[in-house]
């Protein structure tokens, strides 16, 4: 089973690819931007890399004929000027058509996509993008219902909530929140009302390996999954989970930042497909989470 993974060398691939190489799953190809990141992360492991810096990337993609494809690259920010549009739109959209172009010449027999749970602002179902990230996520779906169906593959998608664990480029709230335990100067925070859908990288890469192994049981040409532990937990209550663990107190300024129109106050996760189709459910809870954080933040593994 040929598997190609865009995004490897994200925050969430550095633990999933590792995962599912030790756990059997070792035809993987690599389809990445920077081919020297890769060789470094994951040289090991001794997988077949394409670089997007390739001219003939697309017709490698082809050649290697993958059975299943996770699309996970994506070009995060939250802002919209010019700059960021036109990245935003080139990475999200552009990338996404031409992999999809050149694995409709396959013979692929499952695309999965990954969406954000900000596709979804008003956490009612329906789209709401909460930023133009949010909206270029919602974008590639029409594009990838039309590539479906000049395909042979059946689409999973799957809508990803509030990832954290190990050290993260792009810092995020709890990110924040470890940099504010013990500091000597406050860090300024909302409120921390947001009711949010916390879920360990870890139980990430094992929800991947999941769906991969019983992918032959997903005989329907769509599904949606929601990627959470279906729990919440609001932003300040894992504040004090953290000084729970930390054994210091978190030195914040709750209400030194104003909310802003990108926040979500509330998403958690309907996991029932998650149940129903898998039989998989997160196995990390709030404080073993953090725990496992900790260790990681102050001994990164090797």
């Amino acid at each position: 089973m040929r598997i190609l993974i865009t995004g490897a060398t994200g925050f969430v691939g550095t633990t999933l690819i590792p995962y599912l190489y030790n756990k059997g799953l070792q035809e993987i190809c690599l389809l990445v931007r920077n081919e020297k990141k890769a060789e470094k992360l994951f040289g090991n492991y001794h997988l077949h890399v394409i670089s997007t810096s390739y001219e003939n990337w697309q017709l490698l993609v082809t050649e290697y004929d993958p059975d299943i494809v996770l699309h996970m690259a994506a070009y995060f920010t939250g802002r919209h000027d010019e700059e960021s549009i036109c990245q935003l739109i080139s990475s999200n959209i552009t990338l996404t058509s031409l992999l999809l172009e050149a694995i409709s010449k396959t013979n692929c027999r499952h695309f999965i996509n990954i969406g954000t749970f900000t596709e979804f602002r008003n956490g009612t179902g329906e789209y709401a993008p909460n930023n133009f990230y949010s909206a270029t996520k919602t974008a590639e779906r029409p594009i990838i219902a039309y590539y479906q169906s000049i395909s042979k593959w059946n689409w999973i998608n799957v809508i990803v909530y509030s990832p954290y664990g190990r050290h993260n480029n792009y810092k995020k709230v709890i990110d924040y929140m470890a940099d504010a335990m013990g500091a000597e100067t406050p860090v300024d925070f909302t409120k921390g009302e947001q009711f949010l859908d916390f879920i360990h990288v870890d139980d990430i890469a094992d929800f991947f390996f999941t769906l991969i192994r019983k992918m032959p049981q997903l005989k329907d040409r769509y599904y949606q999954f929601h990627l959470g532990t279906g729990k919440g937990h609001t932003i300040r209550e894992v504040g004090r989970i953290m000084e729970q663990v930390w054994r210091k107190p978190l030195n914040g300024n709750w209400g030194g930042r104003e909310y802003s129109e990108q926040d979500v106050m509330h998403a958690v996760a309907p996991i029932e497909n998650n149940l129903r189709y898998l039989s998989w459910k997160a196995k990390i809870n709030m404080k073993e989470g953090i725990e496992i954080f900790k260790r990681d933040i102050e001994c990164p593994p090797q």
